[in-house]
């Protein structure tokens, strides 16, 4: 039986789920190295937030089972972001409309992109298919080469969405800003580019949550992207490994809520999810 959630609200641009066995064991990951499901999201989730969408933690079909199963199960999913393989086009073509089967809520592809990663014939492929399926393209930029591939994929599917996980992994608890902030600037420059405001694995494995550390962050993406293309994300549960979910979302909340109007804070809080992912209610 589906959870219920209120028509309108915040929404929390990125969560996950997995069974347990689906991740890799890390040591210093040990708090995520079990199931988490949606009655665990639920009972954790902040007040206010209607909707969610539910990324992708694995490769592979099985993995869009579980999504489609997932997205049944908890109704506040409003949409997902879908594995789809970026080295084969046509199988990537043949999985999407597989998955699309399955759940009407796909609306993004999301794969793992080793650095060093070119815009070749077959990732170029791929990006038109999900072009045409309306799908935007999520990517984790952990270097200045991820840049560069989102760079060459704009360069060539202009229109296409794509938007950056995680603040492109600002280097918190680390001295230097400089690399991160052009960057930034890098990704900013390109029209059809979001971002996330939330905290990813790389960074949370090795930082205490310290809210005034992220505010500058923050600040520094609100500012270069605008309201307009900058969304509140949770990383729930993966943020478990620094914080608690209400405690992430405040933090969050509260950094946006600083670097931009009231009406900027609605966009980033829910707004902006809403209009990159078509999610309704």
């Amino acid at each position: 039986m589906q959870t219920s959630s209120p028509p309108s609200g915040a929404v929390d641009a990125h969560q996950h789920f997995w069974p347990a066995g689906v991740r890799p064991r890390d040591p210093r990951m040990a708090v995520l190295d079990r199931a988490f499901a949606p009655a665990d999201l639920e009972r954790e989730l902040a007040g206010g937030i209607a909707r969610t969408v539910l990324v992708q933690c694995a490769a592979g079909p099985a993995e869009n089972d579980r999504l489609a199963a997932y997205a049944a199960a908890f109704a506040p999913v409003g949409a997902v972001v879908a594995w789809l393989p970026l080295d084969d086009a046509g199988a990537a073509e043949r999985e999407l409309a597989r998955v699309r089967a399955l759940t009407p809520l796909v609306r993004g592809l999301r794969a793992a992109v080793p650095p060093g990663t070119r815009a070749d014939g077959e990732l170029l492929r791929v990006m038109a298919a999900a072009g045409e399926a309306g799908l935007v393209w999520e990517i984790v930029v952990t270097d200045a080469s991820h840049v560069r591939l989102v760079e060459e994929v704009t360069a060539v599917h202009p229109s296409l969405g794509i938007v950056v996980d995680h603040l492109a992994t600002p280097p918190l608890g680390r001295p230097d800003a400089g690399a991160w902030g052009e960057w930034i600037d890098r990704l900013a420059a390109l029209p059809s580019v979001a971002v996330k405001v939330s905290v990813g694995g790389d960074v949370l494995t090795g930082w205490d949550w310290d809210a005034g550390a992220l505010a500058p962050y923050v600040g520094w993406a609100l500012e270069a992207f605008g309201p307009e293309r900058a969304m509140l994300a949770g990383n729930w549960p993966v943020v478990r490994l620094a914080a608690d979910h209400a405690t992430a979302w405040g933090s969050l909340r509260a950094a946006v809520a600083a670097a931009t109007s009231a009406a900027g804070l609605a966009r980033v809080e829910g707004g902006t999810a809403r209009h990159w992912y078509g999610i309704a209610g």
